[in-house]
């Protein structure tokens, strides 16, 4: 399975998170062989730091993240009613709400920091900003396109846990694949730093984060880191 296979989903894969995040993994196998959640995410422990959005930290009294993914979530759901022409400055002003949206609940940075695992120390700091920022693109653009005035789906929020700065909220997603209904069971992870951010999300025991880690773990042992980046960026051409 290659790499670009994981930024390019239909509908009712990218809404596995929810209109929060552009799920990289599909509501079946992602990959060849998908990586089931392990109850652990390894290569960087949960209190390592984040230099974007600061270290993880105790969260304030009354703090809920499944009061801030719905919140967000709402947010979202609104926009997606928004039917500009494509070609108008309105949607432009959409699409760009829509990422400043997914920007404040996405800690990217701990995505990509997780997702290279070891290899993140192999690389140097400049590397480091270009391989979060064009993460970042390939994440937000792929959401984007693929739900880009497509506003039907339901997403109920079941429950949450918290653990210090750490979180859990699982979710059902109830939406339309190829005419026909699908029911996901979601599962968001997140940190506390400043704000609840998402770093990971299970869908069906499927990690996102995990099949990242998996894949560029694979082309950067076999080829090299920039090979990695050459092939994100191809296809982050392929979606301007």
């Amino acid at each position: 399975m290659q790499l670009l296979s994981l930024f390019r989903k239909p509908l009712a894969s990218a809404l596995l998170l929810g209109a929060l995040v552009a799920a990289p993994i599909a509501a079946g196998p992602a990959t060849a062989n998908p990586v089931k959640k392990t109850g652990k995410t390894a290569g960087l422990s949960a209190g390592e730091p984040s230099s974007e959005a600061g270290p993880p930290q105790a969260p304030p009294p009354g703090s809920s993240p499944l009061a801030e993914l719905k919140k967000s979530n709402a947010a979202l759901k609104k926009l997606y009613q928004k039917q500009p022409p494509s070609w108008s400055p309105e949607n432009d002003a959409k699409r760009a709400e829509m990422r400043k949206i997914m920007s404040g609940f996405i800690d990217f940075e701990e995505l990509a920091r997780r997702s290279l695992a070891r290899h993140w120390d192999e690389i140097t700091p400049k590397q480091r900003v270009e391989f979060v920022a064009v993460l970042r693109d390939l994440i937000e653009r792929n959401y984007i396109t693929q739900v880009h005035g497509q506003p039907s789906y339901d997403l109920r929020f079941d429950k949450e846990s918290l653990n210090g700065s750490e979180g859990t909220v699982d979710a059902t997603l109830d939406s339309m694949s190829n005419g026909k209904p699908v029911k996901v069971a979601m599962e968001y992870k997140l940190l506390y730093k400043k704000r609840w951010l998402v770093y990971d999300v299970i869908t069906d025991e499927q990690s996102m984060l995990e099949n990242y880690r998996a894949e560029f773990n694979r082309i950067i042992t076999k080829e090299s880191f920039d090979a990695l980046m050459k092939r994100m960026k191809k296809k982050l051409e392929k979606t301007d």
